[in-house]
């Protein structure tokens, strides 16, 4: 994700709660619609990684969204301000090279406060001495100096901990104690953890864990839940007066993804496993540049036990623990049965947050050297220096690393240097490896070697529908190509069916060019709804729920329904004009940047594949019109049909209507079937529908 866009405008569809209406509709008189499938011409094969997922840490993708921990800032280090970074009087923060941000924090220790109850008495301050170690300085000093009813500390996790009645949870910690606890047979102080409605109303759960004191040491705990919130909080209080120390306070489901210890949340990732990805790209985006160098995500201090992690600002406005880091998205990949697809710092912070930082020649060395060392990390031998620390961390067998993608939306001179360096570092280690570079401007050849090249596309309705011919004249004889980010992100609310009929058209575009477009992935992937940092995205969450938008079904139809090899496909359709829906970027025919009140779109958009696995020939139709289509079907070059089509249809009556959290199913997919008298068949296609046909067929000769 970035905040470079290759096609930069924003605009607002006001007029798109008015339905869009078709001028010159249908009737009588107009022919219907032909789609004309010839499987005797050439052929052209599809990537079985065609369509992946993208993950970035952006609104809360990560922490307080996939990764399953309950505790916000756990660490008690979000506040930290990062190396050489400093903070105006206006309450900016601002990099040694002057770009600003917000100071992302109200408190020193976000996510947690004091309770005291029934006359109880104390405080809380974050501390820094003796720290548990010199990878988190910072931990949470707790003074309880009258107990009253009881008297501690809360923490309200993301928006509210969901937890469910029967279910166990599992929390660790580290305490220390002075004074009480230091001889040589401690006496400790009996610690309450309690999971409680985020006012206190009601009880989930409550364990007392006896004798916490002594010199820091970790401690943990299981509590199973007798009654079920979607907005817990966490109350800890001890049984009596104490200054305590605690760090590293750490709550998870024990139900995780593939029951992994640190692992996912089950609901969300089997989201991402319901898309059957082809491969997982990971970990950005512009998190991978970061602000500064420094701040760029850095995979070593994102394995190995927790304690020992460092985390950073994320440069999309609140602090990450890396407790979803490295090792995890391997593992991650490999549960989704994906290609793993790292990208790597190429020396370079993000351009796009201006000034940026660019690494001499000499530094550049352990950039390249950093990158190397992730590579060995994940597949070298146990004898490896790296291979060795992923051992230690539970992995004994190496994991697959496909695609290194070269930097994040990098340009210019600089990048074309540093690529060159990375290239030829990690072919000379890794040849199997193949690499991924950022695309240079429009019109100009990159003179190093390139295998795939990545291109962006952040757009309104009106640009995809105008680009369904995209990448027909791709040089053949050049690098292949990856379509890194796309998504309608502008005129559609949060994600109206409108903008995924049209993701969906230039979809039909990349699949009709599967020579050349190896694989896609659509970005932003999560959106956590208390903390938007990006207005589209493809999955929406909060503490206990998660829905994908129409535009997330129509990833998943596209990935279900992913043939071997496209056909040539020839649609006949006459052009229809949408009104109420502004025609942006040059959308029918208007010129770059000017604003219609109309769109001129085809009827319908088509494109045939077969499924050799299967037997079937797949079709894809889409009808973007608010009325129905019926279309005709011709099948040239297939022989064995049958007489019965399965049929996928995703549509509604309201091109503006979206799936939200309350209402999930508004926009789904339905399955039927279809009689198929022969070669040559109508097919219906709803208003504002994707519609999926396979029917059983085999080529002729």
């Amino acid at each position: 994700m970035s905040m470079h866009m290759k096609i930069t405008t924003v605009a607002c569809l006001a007029s798109m709660a008015v339905a869009a209406q078709v001028v010159g509709q249908e009737n009588a008189a107009t022919p219907r619609p032909l789609i004309t499938v010839d499987a005797k011409a050439p052929q052209r094969a599809v990537s079985p990684e065609m369509y992946g997922i993208f993950f970035e840490e952006i609104s809360h993708a990560g922490d307080g969204g996939l990764y399953a921990e309950l505790v916000q800032n756990r660490d008690m280090e979000a506040s930290t301000i990062p190396q050489g970074w400093k903070v105006d009087d206006s309450n900016n923060v601002l990099t040694p090279l002057g770009w600003r941000t917000r100071r992302w924090f109200k408190t020193d220790l976000p996510g947690w406060s004091f309770l005291a109850e029934g006359g109880g008495e104390g405080s809380m301050q974050l501390d820094v001495n003796t720290p548990l170690n010199d990878r988190n300085p910072h931990s949470l000093r707790m003074t309880v100096t009258k107990r009253g009813t009881r008297c501690g500390v809360v923490n309200s996790g993301y928006w509210g901990m969901a937890i469910q009645a029967g279910e166990w949870y599992d929390a660790t910690f580290y305490a220390r104690t002075e004074g009480q606890g230091q001889g040589p047979r401690p006496r400790g102080v009996g610690l309450v953890f309690s999971l409680e409605s985020a006012h206190g109303g009601k009880l989930c759960a409550r364990v007392t864990i006896p004798e916490v004191g002594g010199p820091w040491r970790r401690y943990t705990l299981s509590l199973q839940a007798n009654a079920s919130d979607p907005n817990c909080r966490l109350v800890i209080t001890p049984i009596e007066p104490v200054t305590m120390w605690l760090d590293v306070v750490s709550l998870f489901p024990r139900k995780t993804f593939k029951d992994r210890p640190n692992g996912m949340r089950r609901d969300v990732a089997q989201m991402l496993a319901d898309l059957k990805p082809g491969f997982l790209r990971f970990p950005g985006g512009c998190v991978v540049e970061g602000c500064t160098l420094y701040n760029r995500f850095r995979w070593k201090d994102s394995i190995g036990d927790i304690s020992q992690r460092k985390g950073d600002f994320n440069l999309w406005g609140y602090y990450s623990t890396y407790g979803l880091g490295f090792h995890e998205y391997l593992q991650l990949a490999e549960d989704l049965g994906a290609e793993a697809m790292v990208v790597c710092n190429v020396g370079m912070s993000c351009q796009a947050r201006r000034p940026a930082e660019v690494a001499d020649a000499d530094t550049l060395r352990s950039y390249v050297q950093e990158a190397l060392d992730a590579l060995e990390y994940a597949m070298g031998l146990a004898t490896s220096e790296w291979g060795a620390k992923r051992v230690a961390n539970g992995r004994t067998q190496p994991f697959r690393i496909k695609y290194v993608e070269i930097g994040n939306e990098n340009w210019g001179p600089d990048y074309l240097r540093h690529y060159k360096v990375f290239y030829d570092a990690i072919k000379a280690k890794y040849p199997q490896i193949i690499t991924i570079a950022d695309a240079p401007p429009r019109g100009q050849q990159s003179p190093e070697p390139i295998e795939i090249i990545d291109d962006h596309f952040y757009v309104s309705p009106a640009r995809f529908f105008g680009m369904a011919n995209q990448y027909d004249d791709a040089d053949r004889k050049g690098p292949k190509i990856y379509v890194g980010e796309y998504a309608v992100n502008r005129g559609v609310g949060t994600g109206n069916l409108l903008g995924g009929l049209s993701e969906a058209v230039f979809m039909l575009a990349m699949e009709r060019n599967a020579d050349v477009v190896r694989m896609c992935s659509y970005a932003p992937l999560f959106e956590n709804v208390s903390q938007r940092n990006w207005p589209v995205n493809l999955i929406q969450l909060d503490s206990s729920r998660c829905v994908g938008r129409s535009s997330y079904q129509i990833q998943r139809l596209f990935a279900a329904h992913r043939p071997d090899v496209v056909l040539q496909t020839q649609v006949q359709a006459p052009q229809v004009e949408l009104t109420g829906v502004p025609a942006l970027f040059g959308g029918g025919g208007q010129p770059e940047g000017q604003t219609s009140q109309w769109l001129k779109v085809r009827q319908v958009y088509a494109l045939a594949g077969l499924d050799s696995k299967r037997g079937e020939v797949v079709i894809k139709a889409i009808n973007p019109t608010p009325s129905a289509v019926t279309g005709t079907v011709t099948l040239k070059g297939l022989t064995k049909l049958g007489t019965k089509a399965k049929v996928y249809t995703l549509a509604h009556a309201d091109a503006t209507a979206e799936n939200t959290l309350d209402a999930p199913n508004v926009i789904v997919p339905k399955e039927s079937e279809m009689a198929v008298a022969g070669v040559q068949f109508p097919v219906n296609l709803p208003a504002n529908s994707v519609t999926i046909l396979r029917l059983a067929a085999t080529t002729s000769g």
